[in-house]
């Protein structure tokens, strides 16, 4: 009897000792994954928080250039706001001058307008502004278009005198784009949050302006805490991480039986063992790590990529294009070869912004951009280098007939209808042509002769191509009949 007693409890101090371990596993487990989603969030809020200060940079470096008149309405100053946002990367919906009173003293908008001085979404950023420190607003709307805005002192003689504020379309940024596409099983959703707690970004952009229902992540993150905390009242587990800028902060919402359930399935099967849980605890935790550092590098490649490319047509953008020409030039050098930039801008495009709107004037010019690569050779380089103006390097140039061909072709494609929502509109190009033999011309210098050709094409009539200078002139006259004008 007393063998059979000792098997019994042996048997049974096995399975508590099973249980307990089991627990004691799935507890560990548990709090490994916490702790890689708590670091997962922490990274990308500093990837936010690095988006916050390019953006940043972006409005510092303009408004610290060059000389404002800092008058009201003053005609220079308009000018240099609307060239900004028309070459901006990331400021790109609308620039103003604002006093030291928080008045405005010029504003250009890429939309239906800005948000008013009395918007309360300043708020946040007046007080780092008036100590001279840049940061970023609230969520502020524009009738239906959620924007933020992102301000820098302007200093004379070391003296803040004014306000440099740029304003960001948030269903259109760069960082929608990034996070649009950030998910977690079926549930997980990412966010970024302004100091009040309303959506920035977000995996779904119908959340952008909604005040996130998170008070106890929100309460942490606006003390600076990082952490993950499971919600009873909406069943959901959250990770938050400040942004330590403008009082943003990131967050991921995860149901939290789908964020534990694959731990949670393991702990109930005891029968499949302790070697069996902890397999599972390990291959979770092991795809996670790897799925944190795959989103990290995503991130970081996408925010190149979206760093050198126009988010509109995703062509190459002017830093692109700038550095794709220094190279060819410098190739160019040391191979005696001959590059050729054609600098080309669409004649009255505004009168289709102003008649069809400017949605009708976004598909048009991503259409041309799309004519453009078309025309092109694969190892040619198209950019948009901001509103409607384009320009192309072409190495490898043997004579002009290739050049100026490709030249014709453009005028004539781009003079082709363009299908847009229940019409079709019509825009011509002026192109002008500039060439670098031997790679001995610099950069600016190069598209200063291009950009003067596409204006000199402007005053010929528009809707044709014209070349800088005679020193590579046709002589054939084939392609002398080229470099007529192309009727439209």
């Amino acid at each position: 009897m007393a063998p059979v007693v000792v098997s019994v409890a042996l048997v049974l101090c096995t399975g508590a000792l099973g249980i307990a371990l089991s627990d004691h596993a799935n507890a560990q487990a548990e709090g490994v994954l916490r702790a890689d989603r708590t670091t997962l969030q922490t990274t990308l809020a500093g990837l936010g928080k690095q988006y916050v200060l390019f953006s940043l940079k972006e409005g510092l470096d303009y408004s610290s250039t060059g000389t404002w008149s800092l008058r009201p309405g003053d005609a220079a100053d308009a000018d240099r706001l609307r060239s900004f946002v028309d070459h901006a990367v990331l400021l790109n919906y609308g620039a103003a001058l604002v006093n030291l009173a928080g008045q405005p003293l010029n504003a250009y908008a890429a939309g239906p307008g800005l948000p008013p001085p009395t918007d309360p979404g300043y708020a946040p950023m007046k007080r780092a502004l008036l100590a001279g420190k840049p940061d970023v607003s609230s969520v502020m709307w524009v009738g239906r278009i959620p924007v933020v805005a992102m301000a820098v002192p302007i200093t004379v003689g070391g003296r803040t005198e004014a306000l440099f504020v740029g304003y960001v379309r948030l269903d259109r940024s760069a960082l929608e784009t990034y996070v649009g596409r950030l998910s977690y099983g079926e549930t997980g959703q990412t966010y970024v949050v302004d100091a009040t707690g309303v959506v920035v970004v977000a995996t779904n952009p119908a959340d952008i302006g909604r005040r996130m229902d998170q008070a106890h992540a929100l309460a942490a993150v606006a003390k600076g805490a990082t952490g993950i905390f499971d919600n009873p009242r909406t069943g959901t587990t959250v990770a938050y991480a400040p942004l330590a800028i403008g009082g943003w902060a990131g967050l991921i919402s995860q149901n939290t039986t789908e964020f534990f359930g694959t731990l949670q399935r393991g702990h109930l099967s005891i029968e499949l063992g302790i070697v069996g849980v902890l397999a599972v605890a390990s291959a979770i935790i092991l795809l996670l790590g790897y799925k944190r550092d795959a989103a990290r590098r995503r991130f970081q490649e996408e925010l190149a990529h979206l760093a050198y490319h126009d988010g509109l047509t995703k062509l190459a953008n002017r830093s692109l294009f700038h550095d794709r020409l220094g190279q060819a030039l410098a190739r160019a050098k040391r191979h005696t070869r001959t590059v050729a930039v054609l600098y080309l801008d669409l004649d009255a495009f505004k009168l289709v912004n102003d008649g069809e709107g400017h949605d009708a004037g976004d598909a048009v010019l991503v259409a041309v951009g799309r004519r453009l690569r078309d025309v092109v050779r694969a190892e040619d380089t198209v950019a948009r280098m901001g509103g409607d103006e384009f320009a192309i390097v072409m190495e490898e140039v043997q004579d002009l007939s290739s050049v100026t061909g490709i030249a014709a072709r453009i005028v004539e494609d781009v003079a082709r209808p363009i299908p847009v929502q229940a019409c079709e509109v019509v825009v011509t190009a002026s192109v002008g042509i500039a060439y670098s033999e031997d790679g001995l011309t610099d950069v600016e210098s190069l598209l200063r002769d291009a950009d003067l050709a596409m204006y000199r094409a402007k005053a010929a009539g528009k809707n044709r191509f014209i070349n800088a200078s005679d020193r590579m002139a046709p002589t054939d006259p084939a392609i002398a009949r080229q470099a007529e004008p192309v009727s439209s």
